[in-house]
């Protein structure tokens, strides 16, 4: 796994939400790829848990 995204992932699991401050710091940390795949992801699990997404 890319260290980059590895580490997003652990910040963004340790905050209670995640909103534009952790979406930008995670868009300064990753290639445009990994961080659309990553943003693409986030929605698809929010839709399935019936969640809003920002």
């Amino acid at each position: 796994m890319n260290q980059n995204l590895w580490n997003v992932l652990q910040t963004l699991l340790e905050r209670d939400s995640v909103g534009t401050t952790e979406l930008a710091l995670a868009r300064e940390s990753l290639s445009p790829e990994v961080f659309s795949a990553l943003v693409e992801y986030m929605q698809n699990g929010f839709k399935a848990n019936g969640d809003q997404w920002v």
